[in-house]
This record gives structure tokens, sequence and C-alpha cells, in this order.
């Protein structure tokens, strides 16, 4: 990738998510520029809802980047930093390209406005966005990745996400916008306008807790072995979301806690330190 792409990527990371950009930091330096082009492009996926508030305009917009990735799979990438880094690494990593394609059908789901029913709605959704992305960054960075390492990384995706959805509960809220599953809510007696307005008490928090144990467990099955060619570009998603979890606990599980939308104190300092130990 050029010069201008991979500070256009990094750029766009360090303004519109600061937790994949520290990551981005730590990755080994060979595959960077690779983790870079893969989170920008997974942020521009998840603004379409948030800049265009159409329905069917956002839903061009995702068309637009299927296409285009579909165009960067054949080599003729269209005008656009993201575009050209990821035709760039996807013409040394071509089985990259149908985790892309999933991480575009799964935003869908943002701009439907339908909430999830059930759980595997939220896992499915988990697994099409942070969890294909995670193993799409893999392919990237491991040259003899196989399925244990897909597995490993698709779990650690499906944590990150499941994590980051909890922390976006109240800016989600705003926008009348629910991330726990219908059956979820009616099953705790939530009445979807008490979870707009927050006020849904200790209801909100135990089922805050439940998807914090999805997203544990999902963290648990992220064998350090079978990804340790990403280093920290994966594993410090770990780190920081586990972080983020027991902020969450310490919090009584509240979803709606002051704060919890805001950055983890710390957070370059415990990626340093997990890489100094060697742990996450």
């Amino acid at each position: 990738m050029t010069t201008d792409e991979v500070e256009y990527c990094a750029g766009q990371l360090r303004q519109g998510d600061r937790d994949r950009w520290l990551c981005a930091l730590f990755a080994p330096e060979r595959g960077r520029p690779a983790v870079l082009a893969l989170g920008a492009f997974n942020l521009e996926l998840a603004r379409i809802r948030d800049f265009v508030r159409e329905p069917h305009m956002a839903l061009i917009r995702l068309h637009w980047w299927r296409e285009t990735v579909a165009e960067c799979a054949a080599g003729t990438p269209r005008r656009h930093p993201v575009a050209t880094a990821l035709a760039r690494l996807l013409a040394d990593r071509p089985a990259i390209a149908p985790s892309l394609q999933e991480m575009i059908d799964a935003r869908e789901k943002d701009i439907e406005e339908v909430p999830f029913v059930a759980r595997a709605d939220l896992l499915a959704y988990a697994d099409g966005t942070g969890g294909a992305l995670a193993r799409a960054t893999i392919l990237a960075l491991d040259d003899a990745a196989g399925p244990r390492a897909e597995a490993a990384a698709l779990a650690l995706g499906r944590g990150w996400a499941l994590a980051g959805l909890l922390r976006a509960v109240v800016p989600l809220a705003r926008l009348r916008r629910c991330p726990v599953p219908a059956q979820s809510l009616a099953r705790h007696g939530i009445d979807p306008e008490a979870w707009f307005a927050g006020r849904a008490g200790a209801a909100a928090a135990a089922v805050a807790a439940e998807i914090a144990r999805d997203a544990t467990t999902s963290f648990a099955g992220t064998g350090r072995r079978d990804l340790a060619a990403a280093g920290l570009a994966l594993g410090g998603l770990a780190v920081l979301g586990r972080a983020h979890l027991r902020r969450l606990a310490r919090a009584g599980n509240d979803p709606f806690a002051p704060g919890l939308a805001q950055p983890t104190p710390g957070d370059a300092l415990r990626l340093a330190w997990a890489r100094i130990a060697q742990r996450w």
C-alpha cells in the first residue's frame, strides 16, 4: 500500500475508532497496513447508518461498497483510499474477500428498523461484524492460518462486538435502537420505551449481564497460540474488551451508568503491558 493510503486509513481510525487504532499501533509492523485498511473499511460500513438517515439511501451506500469490494477483488478498485488499499490487500490475500462481503451483509441489520428477535440473531450479527473482521485480519497476517486460527479469530471478534454493543447502549438508545433481543426484553419485563429512556433499572442490568457473559465466553475461546501472528492487532481487542466488561461489572452491569460509553482510562498503558507480558 502507498504511504498516502496507509496514512488515510490510520487517520480515519484515529478519529473514528480509537480502540482499533491503538491496537493497530501494536500490530506486527509488516502487517500494520493491512490492519489499518481492514479497520478503515469496517469504519466506513459502521458509519453509514449514522451519516445517512434515509434507509433506502443507506442501502444504496452499502451496495456501493458491495460492488467496490468485488471490483477490488478483480483488481479494478474505485477511486477511494480505502478501496485502493483493499485492492492491494486482496491481490495478495484473495481469501479475505468473502469475509468483507459478510461484513457488508451483516450491516444491513443496522439499516433495518427491526430489533433483534432472539439471542441467536444478536450473536449472528456479532459474528458478521466483529467476527468477520477478525477472521479477515488473521487471514491477512498469518500465511498459514487454518480452521483453528479462523475459529479463534471469529470468537474474539464476536466478544469484541458484543462488548462494543454494551458500551454503545446509551448513544444507541438516543437513536431509538436497542442491542438487546426482543425476547430478552420481554422475558425481563422491559418495555422498549423504558429502555430508550434509560428507565429499565435492575432489569436492564440483568439483560446486560447476559450479553456480557456471552462476550466473556467468546473471549475465553480465543487461543493465543492460534492468533500469535496477529499479536495485539487482535489480542489487544480482547484486552480492551475485558477491561470494558470489568467496568460494566463494577457499575452493577447497568449499561446506562454514566461514562461507560467513554474510552476506558489507561488503554494505551494496558496494551503496552500486555505486549511486555505477552498476555492477553
